[in-house]
């Protein structure tokens, strides 16, 4: 249990303290150069966007253009309107009155002075409508005959009304006065001259009818300025923002500025607290997807060392080949080790987890995150296969042609020019094929340092050709036999419970290489009938039977097998004991009158199972002798001695430190029992031929 926290606590803080360092590596990365210019400034060198972005200064010079250029709000009054329709009437009306003035009542009467009632006339109706029509005018309709005025008044009330429906404001009025006018002219060319005494007549008596809004304009002005700011000038990645030998104007240094080109003495903050949450938020979502799995970094520190240590690699690789290109990326690289020693999936989520965080310092490039992405998925699938071996050369090619497919595709789509289209593609291949041939290259190193066994090593051990293998099969074929089945065993229960199948496979072909030492002192050996521990003491068969899983691991280290297997040799017996021999010997104790002996000298020298596939191992052999010595045995007693066998193992502690369930222990008994079940199914007896004839 001290182990198990101590473990924990080491992850924890190894956990903490690489998230430190990714958050510090992004955010120098993310940075970029800066430049030590003001407005007035020669430049000495050119200076290209190192990412999109959006060009304030001129966003803003362009919503001020926008607001300048909004004409003012005018609001229609109806109540002006109506007084302008009001005082064309009157107009016409007290007009009308004056004009039958003009005229002599009778013969006796004499007729009025014109130029009087033209005066009185003039004086009414600025009294009246409050203005001051010229004389002229008003002599030319008191002189008209009465159908011709009445005509034109009718047509001036209407072509006031009509106006008077439209925002007339004190700019369009005139223009509305006349464009009325003139239609009237088209349709009545005999009226020219009335209509253009009219049109003098409107353009006096008419006012404005629309008044201007100042908070409506306010508010119009402001709207088409933000709408301008919401569609603000981008300049793309790549942009050349200044040349060499220009001078540093205003437009120039603030596209500087909002670059984060310009040196500064203050510490980034703003850019630092972005970069921690960002790299913050995804590293706490792996880990939680990867506490939450069965992943075996949790349980071997030594890997989750190597894994760490090669996750940071794309990190610092990052800062120093984006300044070349953001497709030189080693997430190829962290996918197929990770998805070696942990499997495809695996190892996808972590490489793109991984390219996620340091995606700021390739300033988001879609073209890296795409082609890499490919690159990863297919990498990890390949790699991470443990069913059968893979070639090397497979492995390179492969990932290799399918990314510079994947940068064609893209470059295709966005209609790229020749230079970036070549330059891409050839980036592209280069970088994939080195980091796999990298990867390839150093996986013996990182089977070292992680003292895990490759699938490929495996698949290799696992062949019947290999020296020790063959040595067992010639002089300890009972042994040899055994070891296929305890191997079919657990592989079937590695498979229920998601632990490594292919481990536990291989483990179990050479857990018992040990008795090659003295095959003949094992049961499964002896074939004659004679049984040579019956010329031995029962301390001496002692020794020979708990000495194999010693014998075992100087055998694997002899011919340089892998750690995890010589692990399994040591502790597939754990710290039991053979029940035989110590029953044997506390019989003759007994009959001696003596004390039962200690138990501990007849224990194994092992350990106990220190993880699942070793624990898997144990149960396996352990089952599979104890069944293989009943003769007659079927299916439901073989259940009932599995259980009761891995229970005495439970009860005996074999299993504390191992990291199985109950639920998975149960699960390893079904699949014993189905594996069993196919071994105890007998073939149909079919009819004899010659009794049917």
């Amino acid at each position: 249990m001290n182990g198990g926290l101590s473990l924990k606590f080491q992850q924890s803080v190894i956990l903490v303290l690489m998230l430190s360092l990714l958050i510090l590596i992004t955010f120098y990365g993310y940075l970029p150069e800066s430049y030590d210019y003001t407005i007035g400034s020669v430049a000495t060198t050119d200076i290209y966007a190192p990412r999109s972005f959006v060009d304030s200064y001129e966003t803003e010079s362009k919503a001020q253009a926008a607001r300048s250029q909004v004409k003012p709000v005018f609001v229609r009054s109806k109540e002006i309107s109506d007084n302008n329709e009001k005082a064309v009437k009157e107009f016409f009306d007290i007009t009308d009155q004056y004009r039958i003035l003009i005229k002599p009542q009778s013969d006796s009467e004499p007729a009025v002075t014109a130029n009087s009632i033209v005066n009185d006339l003039k004086a009414e109706l600025n009294e009246k409508i409050g203005k001051d029509i010229d004389i002229e005018d008003l002599k030319f309709f008191l002189d008209l005959t009465n159908s011709s005025f009445q005509f034109i008044r009718d047509k001036g009330i209407t072509v006031t009304e009509t106006i008077m429906r439209e925002d007339a404001n004190e700019t369009l009025l005139g223009n509305l006065i006349t464009q009325n006018i003139n239609k009237f002219k088209e349709v009545n060319p005999s009226y020219h001259e009335a209509a253009d005494e009219l049109d003098k007549i409107l353009s006096t008596i008419l006012e404005p009818n629309s008044t201007y809004d100042k908070e409506a304009s306010k508010e119009l002005a402001d709207n088409t300025y933000y709408d301008s700011l919401s569609n603000p000038v981008t300049i793309e990645r790549g942009f050349k923002i200044v040349s060499r030998n220009d001078v540093i104007d205003e437009h120039i240094y603030s596209n500087l500025v909002d670059l984060q080109l310009i040196s500064t003495t203050s510490f980034a903050g703003k850019i630092f607290v972005r970069v921690a949450l960002y790299v913050a938020v995804l590293f706490l979502v792996l880990v939680y997807y990867l506490k939450n799995s069965e992943c075996k970094l949790k349980n071997d520190l030594r890997l989750f060392y190597t894994i760490i240590v090669t996750f940071i690699i794309p990190v610092v690789t990052a800062v120093y080949v984006t300044g070349i290109s953001p497709l030189l990326t080693t997430e190829i690289f962290l996918a197929v080790i990770a998805a070696t020693f942990l499997g495809s999936s695996y190892g996808i989520i972590i490489s793109l987890f991984n390219m996620l965080m340091i995606l700021p310092i390739y300033n988001f490039d879609l073209e890296t995150l795409i082609v890499t992405s490919v690159g990863v998925v297919i990498a990890a699938t390949i790699a991470g296969k443990n069913e059968k071996a893979y070639n090397s050369a497979f492995l390179i090619i492969i990932p290799t042609v399918v990314t510079v497919l994947a940068s064609v595709c893209y470059n295709i789509f966005y209609n790229s020019s020749q230079t970036e289209f070549i330059t891409s593609v050839a980036i592209t291949g280069m970088g994939t094929l080195l980091q796999l041939v990298a990867a390839v290259g150093l996986m013996p190193i990182y089977e070292l340092f992680s003292d895990t066994v490759t699938p490929v090593k495996l698949i290799h051990l696992s062949q019947p050709g290999q020296p020790i293998l063959k040595k067992l099969f010639i002089e300890a074929s009972g042994t040899y036999q055994h070891s296929m089945m305890v191997a079919n065993l657990s592989d079937a229960a590695a498979e229920a419970i998601h632990a490594d199948a292919l481990l536990c496979k291989v483990s179990a072909y050479y857990h018992d290489i040990g008795k090659l030492k003295n095959p003949i002192y094992f049961t499964e050996n002896q074939t004659d009938g004679y049984n040579p521990h019956d010329d031995l003491t029962i301390m001496d068969s002692v020794r020979i039977i708990t000495s194999h899983p010693k014998d075992g691991i100087a055998l694997a280290k002899k011919y340089k097998l892998p750690n995890a297997i010589i692990k399994v040799i040591d502790e597939h017996h754990g710290t039991t004991y053979p029940a035989y021999f110590y029953n044997k010997a506390c019989e003759e104790a007994k009959a001696a009158g003596l004390e039962k002996p200690d138990v501990e000298i007849f224990r194994y020298g092992g350990h106990i199972p220190s993880s699942r596939e070793s624990a898997i191992v144990m149960l396996a052999d352990t089952c599979e002798a104890a069944i293989r010595s009943y003769k007659d045995i079927n299916l439901e007693k073989a259940e009932e001695l599995i259980r009761t066998l891995i229970k005495k193992k439970i009860d005996q502690d074999q299993l504390i430190n191992s990291g199985l369930s109950f639920d998975d222990i149960e699960k390893i008994i079904i699949a014993f029992k189905q594996i069993y079940a196919g071994v105890f199914h007998e073939r149909i007896q079919y009819p004899d031929e010659n009794q049917n004839k």
